[in-house]
Protein backbone atom coordinates (compact mmCIF):
# COMPACT_ATOMS: atom_id res chain seq x y z
CA UNK A 1 0.00 0.00 0.00
CA UNK A 2 1.42 3.45 -0.86
CA UNK A 3 2.31 5.91 1.85
CA UNK A 4 -0.80 7.93 1.12
CA UNK A 5 -3.02 7.59 4.20
CA UNK A 6 -3.20 11.34 4.75
CA UNK A 7 -3.27 12.40 1.10
CA UNK A 8 -6.59 13.78 -0.11
CA UNK A 9 -7.94 13.53 -3.65
CA UNK A 10 -10.71 15.36 -5.47
CA UNK A 11 -12.22 13.34 -8.31
CA UNK A 12 -13.64 15.41 -11.19
CA UNK A 13 -15.55 13.11 -13.51
CA UNK A 14 -18.95 13.47 -15.19
CA UNK A 15 -19.54 9.75 -15.75
CA UNK A 16 -20.96 8.32 -12.51
CA UNK A 17 -19.68 4.76 -12.91
CA UNK A 18 -16.17 5.94 -13.78
CA UNK A 19 -16.18 8.26 -10.76
CA UNK A 20 -17.35 5.45 -8.46
CA UNK A 21 -14.63 3.08 -9.74
CA UNK A 22 -12.01 5.80 -9.23
CA UNK A 23 -13.19 6.45 -5.66
CA UNK A 24 -13.13 2.76 -4.78
CA UNK A 25 -9.64 2.23 -6.23
CA UNK A 26 -8.26 5.26 -4.40
CA UNK A 27 -9.82 4.35 -1.07
CA UNK A 28 -8.62 0.76 -1.38
CA UNK A 29 -5.07 2.10 -1.52
CA UNK A 30 -5.44 4.44 1.45
CA UNK A 31 -6.15 7.75 -0.27
CA UNK A 32 -8.84 10.00 1.23
CA UNK A 33 -11.36 11.05 -1.42
CA UNK A 34 -12.51 14.45 -0.19
CA UNK A 35 -15.16 14.82 -2.87
CA UNK A 36 -16.41 13.97 -6.33
CA UNK A 37 -17.62 16.58 -8.80
CA UNK A 38 -19.26 16.24 -12.19
CA UNK A 39 -19.08 19.93 -13.14
CA UNK A 40 -16.53 22.70 -13.25
CA UNK A 41 -18.44 24.76 -10.64
CA UNK A 42 -18.79 21.85 -8.21
CA UNK A 43 -15.12 20.95 -8.58
CA UNK A 44 -13.93 24.47 -7.80
CA UNK A 45 -16.30 24.71 -4.81
CA UNK A 46 -15.14 21.37 -3.38
CA UNK A 47 -11.49 22.27 -3.92
CA UNK A 48 -11.97 25.54 -2.03
CA UNK A 49 -13.71 23.68 0.83
CA UNK A 50 -11.28 20.77 1.15
CA UNK A 51 -7.89 21.92 -0.23
CA UNK A 52 -7.00 18.52 -1.73
CA UNK A 53 -3.44 17.38 -2.30
CA UNK A 54 -4.37 15.82 -5.65
CA UNK A 55 -7.11 16.16 -8.23
CA UNK A 56 -7.98 13.56 -10.84
CA UNK A 57 -9.67 15.56 -13.59
CA UNK A 58 -11.52 14.35 -16.67
CA UNK A 59 -10.75 16.70 -19.53
CA UNK A 60 -14.25 16.59 -21.01
CA UNK A 61 -17.01 17.29 -18.49
CA UNK A 62 -19.69 17.41 -21.16
CA UNK A 63 -22.17 20.19 -20.39
CA UNK A 64 -20.58 20.60 -16.95
CA UNK A 65 -17.76 22.81 -18.19
CA UNK A 66 -14.11 22.32 -18.93
CA UNK A 67 -11.77 19.99 -17.08
CA UNK A 68 -8.91 22.04 -18.48
CA UNK A 69 -10.25 25.13 -16.68
CA UNK A 70 -10.57 23.13 -13.46
CA UNK A 71 -7.06 21.71 -13.81
CA UNK A 72 -5.54 25.12 -14.48
CA UNK A 73 -7.24 26.68 -11.42
CA UNK A 74 -6.32 23.80 -9.10
CA UNK A 75 -2.70 23.62 -10.28
CA UNK A 76 -2.36 27.37 -9.73
CA UNK A 77 -3.50 26.75 -6.15
CA UNK A 78 -0.82 24.10 -5.54
CA UNK A 79 -2.90 20.97 -6.16
CA UNK A 80 -1.14 18.18 -8.05
CA UNK A 81 -3.38 17.63 -11.07
CA UNK A 82 -3.64 14.32 -12.90
CA UNK A 83 -5.85 14.41 -15.97
CA UNK A 84 -7.74 11.22 -16.80
CA UNK A 85 -8.95 11.42 -20.38
CA UNK A 86 -9.44 9.64 -23.65
CA UNK A 87 -8.17 12.77 -25.44
CA UNK A 88 -4.58 12.58 -24.21
CA UNK A 89 -2.64 12.88 -27.49
CA UNK A 90 -4.61 15.76 -29.00
CA UNK A 91 -4.67 17.86 -25.82
CA UNK A 92 -1.21 17.08 -24.40
CA UNK A 93 0.24 20.58 -24.81
CA UNK A 94 -2.81 22.28 -23.27
CA UNK A 95 -2.79 19.87 -20.33
CA UNK A 96 0.92 20.40 -19.75
CA UNK A 97 0.57 24.18 -20.06
CA UNK A 98 -2.23 24.13 -17.44
CA UNK A 99 0.26 23.15 -14.75
CA UNK A 100 -0.84 19.52 -14.50
CA UNK A 101 1.73 16.93 -13.50
CA UNK A 102 0.57 14.08 -15.73
CA UNK A 103 -2.18 12.43 -17.72
CA UNK A 104 -3.63 8.96 -17.42
CA UNK A 105 -4.97 7.89 -20.81
CA UNK A 106 -8.42 6.28 -20.85
CA UNK A 107 -9.30 3.52 -20.88
CA UNK A 108 -7.29 2.36 -17.86
CA UNK A 109 -7.84 -0.18 -15.12
CA UNK A 110 -9.00 1.49 -11.87
CA UNK A 111 -5.88 0.18 -10.09
CA UNK A 112 -3.72 2.37 -12.36
CA UNK A 113 -5.14 5.50 -10.72
CA UNK A 114 -3.66 5.13 -7.21
CA UNK A 115 -0.41 3.89 -8.77
CA UNK A 116 -0.26 7.05 -10.88
CA UNK A 117 -0.84 9.28 -7.85
CA UNK A 118 1.82 7.38 -5.92
CA UNK A 119 4.27 8.18 -8.74
CA UNK A 120 3.37 11.88 -8.49
CA UNK A 121 3.74 11.72 -4.72
CA UNK A 122 7.22 10.22 -5.11
CA UNK A 123 8.28 13.14 -7.31
CA UNK A 124 8.01 15.37 -4.22
CA UNK A 125 10.00 13.08 -1.93
CA UNK A 126 13.75 13.52 -2.17
CA UNK A 127 15.50 10.19 -2.49
CA UNK A 128 12.32 8.24 -3.19
CA UNK A 129 12.93 5.13 -5.25
CA UNK A 130 11.24 5.44 -8.63
CA UNK A 131 8.15 3.28 -9.06
CA UNK A 132 7.27 1.54 -12.28
CA UNK A 133 4.97 3.77 -14.31
CA UNK A 134 1.58 2.47 -15.34
CA UNK A 135 1.74 2.21 -19.16
CA UNK A 136 -1.18 4.64 -19.49
CA UNK A 137 0.63 7.37 -17.48
CA UNK A 138 2.26 10.28 -19.31
CA UNK A 139 4.32 12.56 -17.06
CA UNK A 140 4.63 16.27 -17.81
CA UNK A 141 7.72 16.78 -15.61
CA UNK A 142 11.39 16.78 -16.47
Amino acid sequence: MPTSQSRSVLVVEDETLVAMAAEDALRDEGFHVCGTAATEAAALRLAAEHAPDFAVVDLDLGRGGSGLTVGRALAAGGVQVLYATGNAPSWRQEMEDSGARACLAKPFAPAALPRALAVLEDLHRPGAAPRPLPPELHLFVD
